[in-house]
């Protein structure tokens, strides 16, 4: 497994055991932790299933080696980090919430990263 591979792998697994499963079996006191509340349950519950449908696809794409999902990545971790940011700067969401952010933005980056990494290898091989 390449190292850009292995970021998108953990990030999936990320997303299917750290954020869906939470949101779907405790979402009250998955939100609490981070000072939001989930209002109507449905909600949060369908934010964890699609969140673990997107997992699973991050997950999918490194085991059956589809390497250009890797890159696609990219950007719309960065996109879901600004949005977040945005969201806290904006005073409608607590600033835990750059916790995530940061996640997002960080993983992006080492993806990135692994990815550059992963193509100079190769063009000195």
């Amino acid at each position: 497994m390449t190292r850009a591979a292995l970021s998108v792998y953990m990030y999936g697994l990320y997303l299917v055991s750290g954020v869906a499963l939470p949101f779907l079996l405790i979402p009250h006191f998955t939100l609490g932790i981070f000072g939001l509340s989930a209002g109507d349950d449905m909600w949060i519950r369908f934010v964890g299933v699609l969140t673990g449908i997107i997992g699973s696809f991050y997950i999918a794409a490194v085991l059956t080696r589809t390497d250009s999902f890797l890159a696609w990545t990219i950007p719309t971790r960065y996109v879901s980090a600004s949005f977040l940011s945005l969201m806290v700067a904006m005073g409608e969401a607590g600033m835990a919430l750059l916790m995530f952010a940061s996640l997002d933005a960080l993983t992006a980056s080492l993806t990135w990263v692994a990815i550059r990494a992963d193509q100079e290898e190769q063009a000195t091989a």
